[in-house]
């Protein structure tokens, strides 16, 4: 941060930020990390009830 920028001039600056569009890639991955995630999960939770990790 330069010594010109205080806190108020960031928040300012953020408050009149425009919102940049959601891209379809972004859509994509965002899809792709939640059913990969879910799925995984699902996939943990059988194994875990068929051979529980016991130590």
């Amino acid at each position: 941060m330069s010594q010109q920028d205080t806190p108020h001039d960031l928040q300012h600056e953020l408050r009149n930020a425009q919102t940049e569009p959601w891209l379809p890639i972004e859509s994509k991955l965002v899809g792709w990390s939640l059913g990969i995630g879910i799925t995984l999960l699902i996939v943990l939770t059988i194994v875990n009830v068929h051979a529980p990790a016991t130590f």
